[in-house]
């Protein structure tokens, strides 16, 4: 009997570990303004009633710099730079440990186009995109991919977008 009650503590710890694998990869606040503004002016869900369109619209600038956070039951990545040049991914860095400063992996080196793509293809379940009236990008693309599946969720999040200007050549 003794060893049931000293076992308990253990128990409770390795499920609370377990459970703590659901919640968040990193609690660091982003530094974007738009992400703190009131959400009013925000538009989540689909944008046309017609599923045979392309449902949300491509972000125009072709090289920028952004913040992305994947939560997925996947390899945590924590938060990643992104850095996209002439509409391609070339680099998405760790900034945060474990791996910090190290490329992420090849499922978490998306632009945000790719994300628009996810939430535009007519293969997934169900795709819900917060898109902030006013803006060109999404600041949150959440992905079902399998109805009733479990663990097949993901959920992308964006901020501290930055576009880089042209330079006069």
């Amino acid at each position: 009997m003794q060893i049931r009650r000293a076992a308990l503590p253990t128990l409770a710890a390795v499920l609370a570990l377990g459970l703590s694998a659901c919640g968040r990869e990193d609690d660091e606040k982003a530094a974007d303004p738009a992400s703190d503004a009131p959400s009013s002016g925000t538009t989540t869900g689909d944008p046309t009633d017609d599923p045979t369109t392309q449902q949300w619209p491509a972000f125009t600038a072709t090289d920028y710099t952004y913040r992305l956070e994947v939560l997925c039951f996947c390899p945590l990545t924590g938060p990643l730079r992104v850095t996209v040049a002439d509409g391609e991914v070339t680099s998405a860095v760790r900034l945060t440990k474990p791996g910090k400063g190290t490329q992420a992996p090849d499922f978490a080196r998306l632009g945000i186009n790719d994300l628009i793509a996810k939430a535009n293809d007519p293969t997934v379940f169900k795709a819900d995109v917060t898109w902030p009236a006013g803006t060109d990008h999404p600041t949150k693309v959440v992905i079902d991919q399998i109805e009733n599946a479990v663990d097949d969720e993901v959920t992308y999040t964006i901020s501290n977008v930055q576009v880089t200007p042209v330079s006069a050549g």
